[in-house]
Parts: C-alpha cells; sequence; structure tokens
C-alpha cells in the first residue's frame, strides 16, 4: 500500500469540510466550474494512450448497460458518506497517478452526479494535498453522449449484446 500523503491542514477537519462540500453540492446541484470535455475529445485521449483515467460515478445497477474500457467505478453515494475511506483509497491507489481524471455519469447536466461527484472529488484531492493535483474535467453529455458517438469502438467500449441501452431516468 502507499504512503498517504500528508494535507497541510489536519486531516478530520480536511475529511469534513469535503464531506460538507460534497453534501451541498449535490443537495443543491450547485454547477462547477470544472471544465469539460467532449466525448470526441475523451476519445482522442484515449486512442493517444494519454495519461487519462475515466471516473464512472454511477451505480452498479447501471453498468451493465455498457461502460467506458479501464473506466473506474466510484457510485456517487461514495462521496456523500462521511465517511471518506473508499474514496481515499481509490485516490491513492489509481486517481492520483493520472494526469487528468474525466468525471462522468448518465447525462452529466448541471446538477446532476458527474458535475457534482467531480466537483467532491475536486475538494477530496485538494484536502488530500494530492501533488501534483490531476485536471479534474465532466464528460459532456455523459456516457450517454459518448456511447451515441463512440458505441461500435469495441476496443473502447463494453456494451452488452444489442448494444447500448441505457436505463431510463
Amino acid at each position: 500500500m502507499q504512503a498517504l500523503l500528508v494535507p497541510a491542514r489536519p486531516l478530520c477537519h480536511s475529511r469534513a469540510s469535503t464531506v460538507l462540500l460534497s453534501l451541498r453540492l449535490l443537495a443543491t446541484g450547485s454547477p462547477t466550474t470544472l471544465p469539460e470535455i467532449s466525448s470526441d475529445e475523451l476519445l482522442k485521449k484515449l486512442d493517444g494512450k494519454e495519461s487519462v483515467l475515466v471516473l464512472d460515478v454511477r451505480s452498479a445497477e447501471e453498468l451493465p448497460a455498457g461502460v467506458i474500457k479501464g473506466s473506474l467505478n466510484l457510485p456517487t453515494p461514495l462521496f456523500k458518506q462521511p465517511d471518506t475511506g473508499p474514496v481515499d483509497t481509490a485516490i491513492q491507489e489509481r486517481i492520483r497517478h493520472y494526469k487528468e481524471v474525466v468525471v462522468h455519469c448518465l447525462l452529466c447536466a448541471p446538477g446532476k452526479r458527474g458535475p457534482t461527484a467531480a466537483a467532491a472529488l475536486q475538494a477530496r484531492l485538494e484536502a488530500l494535498g494530492v501533488a501534483p493535483l490531476p485536471r479534474v474535467s465532466v464528460l459532456t453529455g455523459g456516457v450517454d453522449a459518448f456511447m451515441k458517438l463512440h458505441g461500435g469502438r469495441s476496443d473502447v467500449v463494453t456494451l452488452p449484446p444489442g448494444g447500448w441501452k441505457p436505463p431510463a431516468h
């Protein structure tokens, strides 16, 4: 296991601040100021083998509809629980090793799971003192837009027989 980075302020205070920010964002649906990335831009990065991690914040029940290969699934509820352990573990073991993290849910509209989880992730990365800080962005239109454009790329996506059929929301 890798050593945990020591934040500039006490971790217990950082956890409380991150949880409060996460809960506020999830409750209010406040839009984030995080950058967005299009499906085509993400595909270019994936094809170019750039240091990018796709973070899928959908529930486990939604994943059989299709996933972007190599993505990490951290469902949104993990970002709003008081115990930041699961998110911190994912940050230390995987997320911190990438230059960019692209967060998505099904649709990624303002106030939805993707943008709010991305903001919570950004806050948690900062609270943990991760350096260099990965660039956190949101996939415009979510995995739905990506699958509609690039669902035919079996080297990039995993789909069930019959193709992309997202759950109704």
